[in-house]
């Protein structure tokens, strides 16, 4: 019965979370670069050996293990008649032990891998530039800037590709649309464009896990979501299904979650930071648009008309992308499945961002563009 000692990882992990909570200092120290670093290493070299998604299957294999073990657990309590009343209760007494065994293992990985890092130090501290209040001039010209990249970085792939289309499959198609169908290139970029940008920001070293692509990735568009970290497993699962010029930047934030960066609008810039950083045009292309989509939000709040001069800037090579993007996601949203399906994904993840200390919840989003400007106006200063 040493097994109930296991238990005392419930309390463990409560205690853990208020420590995080109470104090940013042992979030880092004791957690990010303490516990996550000690068991996220080893596991996610175990679980990156395989090339597919482990998370994707227990998700699958979950339900139905459940309903296994639940007829297995009435068999035995009801249905057989020779269970003396005496081993009824035994039995109830070892599942409950057995369950609640379960439960604190999850727990206590959740919490570690997962739960303690949405208190540690905000990654602004780690950079060279401080986030301000910024006006509305320094947004615009925020995306001025990234129009120009983005249109700057599309002509250079299809350049690049232009030139390899002799001898391999190249990553346009004839519409100028952004296509990836190897996805172990584009993990090994983006493994590569990690230890590129580690040189500069080292609190990013130290990861083993892998991103892994979803098997099942139409249906997992049907919850709108396109990538997501798994912390039993240590695995950033990526939606292959979704517009091709998105895959870089969707799994290098999978990957920020991976390296310890658990709020939101951190993984979006961390991500921005390696696929702009990246020798690669087309994870260049992926960064500085995912930069544009939310900084022309943002402006769109401010200034339509503003937003309006920006997004003719764009060229038609680009906008292919953005349109086959739009149709993509048209197609989906007028089916009934995905209005209810991603209802319930939205409200289940703005509650699960409000839980682990992001208030704003799904709006945290949106703080990514604070770091944006910062990162714009430090680097305009050099």
């Amino acid at each position: 019965m040493k097994r109930k000692y296991l238990l005392l990882l419930i309390p463990v992990s409560i205690l853990c979370i208020l420590l995080a909570k109470m104090s940013s200092v042992a979030a880092e120290y004791i957690f990010a670069r303490g516990l996550f670093k000690i068991i996220s290493v080893p596991l996610g070299f175990i679980t990156g050996l395989l090339p597919f998604s482990i998370a994707e299957i227990l998700v699958i294999l979950f339900p139905v293990c459940i309903l296994i073990l639940i007829g297995r657990f009435c068999y035995l309590m009801f249905g057989s008649k020779k269970m003396l009343r005496r081993n009824r209760k035994q039995v109830l007494k070892r599942w409950a032990v057995n369950t609640g065994v379960f439960v604190s293992i999850l727990l206590f990985l959740f919490t570690t891998l997962c739960g303690t890092n949405y208190y540690r130090f905000e990654f602004e501290q780690f950079c060279k530039f401080e986030v301000e209040e910024y006006s509305e001039e320094e947004l615009y010209s925020l995306c001025e800037y990234l129009a120009e990249k983005v249109n700057e970085s599309k002509k250079q792939l299809i350049e690049e590709e232009i030139q390899k289309a002799v001898t391999k499959e190249t990553k346009i198609n004839e519409n100028n649309v952004v296509v990836l169908d190897n996805f172990s290139e584009v993990a090994d970029e983006a493994k590569k464009a990690y230890q590129k940008l580690q040189k500069n920001y080292p609190v990013l070293k130290y990861s083993t896990g892998a991103a892994k692509p979803v098997l099942l990735s139409k249906y997992m568009s049907y919850t709108g979501i396109v990538g997501i970290y798994f912390p039993f497993t240590v695995e950033a699962n990526v939606n292959t299904d979704v517009a091709g010029y998105n895959r870089p930047a969707d799994m290098c934030h999978e990957l920020a979650h991976l390296h310890g960066f658990m709020r939101e609008n951190e993984a979006n810039f961390i991500s921005y930071l390696v696929c702009t950083n990246s020798d690669e045009a087309y994870f260049r292309y992926s960064g500085y648009m995912l930069g544009y989509i939310y900084a022309t939000n943002a402006l769109y709040d401010e200034d339509v008309k503003k937003y309006m001069q920006i997004a003719s800037m764009l060229s038609d090579e680009v906008r292919a992308d953005l349109d086959f993007e739009h149709e993509y996601w048209k197609q989906l949203e007028s089916t009934e499945a995905y209005q209810t399906v991603e209802a319930v994904s939205d409200k289940v993840n703005d509650t699960y961002l409000k839980v682990n200390g992001q208030t704003d919840g799904v709006k945290s989003y949106g703080k990514m563009v604070d770091l944006l400007i910062a990162q714009y106006l430090a680097e305009s200063q050099q």
